[in-house]
């Protein structure tokens, strides 16, 4: 099996084996075939002595025979060396670090996460109609009223009446559905009645009053449903969140792949174009002996296009880092746009084993759009459990009982008194009961219940197919890409043992001069083809480790994979 490249450990490999080395004892227990040690293809160079024509024919016969793990390409070499010119001026960043940074310091981070404080804020409301209330009263009426018997006030044709009211106490409402009131009144009332008697009467009384519903209104779960919505309300808002909080990781993610594939490529084209250079003075030194005019022109073609392709890797790393900078907003970023960002997060280069079973599993407990449609199933149950309830007749227990004191003189004090000590407590206790002719409201709302109760199952199905079809997709995605990376690695070996045969050959050409001026063609031709194979070589790492974020996407995980 043809091998892949050095890099980021997929799935749940730590930052520290990410980074880690290969050797050939940890290759052999990942059961991988080591790197051929007589072929150095991370230092491969322009070398100073050509093998021979018969030396040539040897390694292109290399071609038939498996392709071996590489480990450690040349633009690895030069990317991640910690001698090259760029680490004095650039930042070098692993993945994980610019994630964990952005979660610290993007606004569009703490934007989202605000949305289910909120939520959680707006739960706490709804718990506020069980919080008790102290008040105090104070009312003061001043009446004159005419009268049509005189028995209200004897001799006199008017009421004149003088009332000032004064309650203060608690009242409040129980999580089981009970409402009670206590509260201690003080009336000071006098009128002009003959009958009215002592005058100027203090009347005090200590008032206990509590209803409790036996039936419809009654118990924990009906009268806490709207925390409980409202909570459940705010876990759909958490998991909302989450989904774009791993939305914006993969963005951050695809951002950091593309930045490392378009530097890579640069460096590629770079050293390619310098190969054409030398390749194009000697065309222009032999012109005279063997070249041919047209072979000048199209290496000047290719040189023209190797430029543009240089000019289109320098714009993909300048929007790749205006993509990180913006999603990550840290000020190390900001601080200096001039400083390069360098990735420092290596791709994988062993294939990952993947079970389509534990990743449907893994969505299933993980992926945030199951979540929110379960915690929403939830809270149609909750609502379809109240709309029953309200089916049930009204019947409530009510119970008062008070004490209380009268004398004259305004003497407040003395009444207070009287109420525990003159007298016995007065009392009342009683149902009430009451049901609406027919209930059409309330089976009305039953009926609209459990019809959110069906759309939500409905969903809920919807959901965990279409879920289920994007982590097969994405299983086979990473399958996929892996297999273009082997083919890629295998294309450039090709490409590399080929270019290195055809040096061969014109080097010797002496040997058969009448095929000079079409190795000339070929040597070119494989020239341009080693860069687009290495470029096809990058960009299959860049789309390996995509498949595989996206994988950890589609199944909810992928925050856990960079050690959430």
């Amino acid at each position: 099996m043809c091998a892949v490249i050095a890099a980021l450990a997929a799935f749940s490999l730590s930052t520290a084996a990410q980074a880690q080395t290969y050797t050939p004892a940890t290759m052999s227990t990942l059961q991988l075939a080591t790197v051929d040690p007589n072929f150095q293809f991370a230092r491969r160079e322009e070398s100073a002595v050509l093998p021979t024509v018969a030396e040539a024919d040897s390694v292109a016969k290399v071609n038939s025979e498996p392709v071996p793990t590489l480990t450690s390409p040349w633009w690895l070499d030069d990317l991640f060396s910690h001698r090259s010119s760029e680490v004095a001026d650039g930042q070098r960043w692993q993945l994980d670090d610019l994630i964990w940074l952005s979660i610290k310091h993007s606004p569009y981070v703490q934007s989202i996460l605000i949305d289910p404080q909120i939520q959680d804020a707006r739960a706490l409301e709804t718990l506020g109609e069980f919080d008790p209330a102290t008040f105090v009263e104070s009312i003061f009426n001043d009446t004159s009223d005419p009268v049509g018997n005189t028995l209200i006030t004897g001799t006199a044709n008017r009421l004149n009446e003088h009332l000032w009211e004064n309650r203060s106490g608690v009242r409040g409402k129980g999580m089981r559905g009970g409402e009670g009131e206590f509260y201690q009144e003080f009336l000071f009332k006098d009128n002009n009645s003959d009958f009215f008697s002592p005058r100027n009467q203090a009347d005090t009384t200590m008032v206990l009053r509590y209803t409790q519903p036996l039936m419809r209104g009654a118990g924990l779960a009906y009268n806490r449903s709207s925390y409980v919505v409202a909570t459940l309300s705010a876990s759909q808002t958490r998991q909302e969140a989450e989904r774009k909080l791993q939305s914006h990781t993969l963005t951050i993610t695809n951002a950091y792949w593309n930045l490392f594939a378009a530097r890579a490529q640069y460096k590629q084209v770079t050293r390619g174009m310098q190969n054409l250079v030398r390749m194009r003075e000697q065309l222009a030194q032999r012109s005279d002996i063997d070249s041919l005019r047209s072979q000048l022109l199209r290496a000047d073609q290719a040189l023209a296009t190797q430029r543009a392709n240089l000019a289109a890797a320098n714009s993909q790393i300048v929007a790749a880092e205006a993509e990180l900078r913006a999603a990550v907003a840290a000020p190390q970023l900001l601080g200096d746009r001039r400083k390069p960002i360098l990735p420092e997060t290596i791709p994988a280069d062993f294939r990952a084993v993947i079970s389509l079973q534990t990743e449907l599993g893994a969505a299933l407990n993980d992926h945030p759009e199951i979540q929110q449609v379960r915690e929403a199933l939830k809270s149609s149950r909750v609502r379809l459990q109240v709309a029953e309830q309200e089916l049930r007749p009204t019947l409530d227990l009510v119970l008062e009982s008070y004490v209380r004191g009268l004398n004259g003189n305004f003497d407040a004090a003395k009444s207070f008194g009287d109420q525990f000590s003159t007298g016995a407590p007065s009392y009342s206790a009683g149902l009430s009961y009451s049901r609406p002719y027919r209930g059409k409201a309330a089976k009305g709302v039953l009926q609209e219940r459990r019809l959110e109760l069906r759309r939500e199952l409905l969903q809920l199905e919807q959901t965990l197919l279409d879920v289920g079809a994007k982590v097969e997709s994405a299983v086979a995605a990473v399958d996929a890409a892996f297999v273009a990376l082997e083919s890629a690695v295998q294309a450039t070996l090709t490409n590399l043992h080929e270019l290195e045969y055809l040096k061969a050959r014109y080097e010797n050409s002496f040997l058969d001069p009448t095929s000079t001026s079409i190795l000339i063609d070929q040597r070119l031709a494989a020239e341009i083809r080693l860069i687009e194979s290495e470029n096809e070589w990058v960009r299959a790492q860049v789309d390996h480790m995509i498949a595989i974020a996206n994988l950890r996407y589609e199944t909810g995980a992928i925050l856990r994979a960079f050690g959430s």
